[in-house]
């Protein structure tokens, strides 16, 4: 318990101090959608750092509690992705699109609609989750198989797919990236797929934890490690949007 609760302060601290580093000196009017997406994921990170601070001090013996955890890992954590995969994709549409606004760019239209069936994945979460306090009064939540497993080959496809979507406009020759002039975007293709490798390899290795536990996880435990998740994604897509790349 004195683990998970030092965990969720310090993601907590470390969300406090990125949201004040990238909103300093900025007006509202100079917040762009990629920026606001950025401060949507901190938000949200220190809102579920948060929530896990309370949570996991009244986790055992308290089925109110338990319950509370697994949907905030829900809604959160699926809020966090959502959010996640919407900056990656305005990346793509930044790196590729020519003189095109996003309503006529069709890959950005493609990637929304692959976006789609996390709403059938989220449903599916909430329909399969676990909520339960073993005889010991400890509370254990998860999801079980039919939403796990979709949810962790859905995230992997889509990382996947988005990683393809930077890699190949800097490997090809013809690519709006290529010239001596395009330096800066050739930086943020980097960039950003540094970053869409790091979610896919940090939602892997979660979910594969949800899997191998089938519900069965400690609540303490499940609320740290997704804790952890969505702050690292967050420290992640600061870095990416460090040093002018925003």
């Amino acid at each position: 318990e004195t683990i998970s609760l030092l965990v969720s302060l310090g993601c907590i601290t470390l969300m406090s101090t990125l949201f004040g580093r990238k909103t300093a000196g900025t007006r509202m009017t100079n917040i762009n959608y990629a920026r606001g997406l950025v401060i949507a994921l901190y938000l949200i990170s220190w809102m579920f750092s948060f929530m896990a601070t309370q949570l996991v001090q009244t986790n055992d013996y308290n089925m109110v509690s338990c319950v509370i955890s697994i949907y905030t890992c829900i809604a959160l954590y699926a809020g966090s992705k959502i959010i996640i995969y919407l900056f990656l994709m305005e990346k793509v549409y930044v790196v590729t699109a020519v003189g095109l606004t996003r309503s006529n760019f069709w890959l950005y239209k493609v990637n929304l609609i692959l976006m789609c069936p996390y709403l059938v994945i989220v449903a599916l979460m909430i329909i399969f989750r676990v909520h339960k306090i073993n005889p010991n009064g400890e509370c254990h939540i998860g999801l079980l198989r039919p939403a796990a497993l979709p949810l962790i080959l859905y995230d992997m496809f889509l990382s996947a797919w988005l990683t393809v979507l930077f890699i190949r406009p800097l490997v090809s020759s013809k690519s709006m990236l290529q010239g001596p002039s395009k330096g800066r975007l050739r930086d943020v293709a980097r960039r950003t797929l540094v970053g869409a490798l790091m979610a896919l390899l940090l939602s892997s290795a979660n979910i594969f934890t949800l899997v191998y536990f089938e519900g069965n996880e400690r609540g303490l435990v499940c609320l740290s490690c997704c804790t952890a998740d969505v702050t690292l994604n967050a420290i992640t897509i600061h870095w990416v949007t460090s040093r002018g790349a925003s």
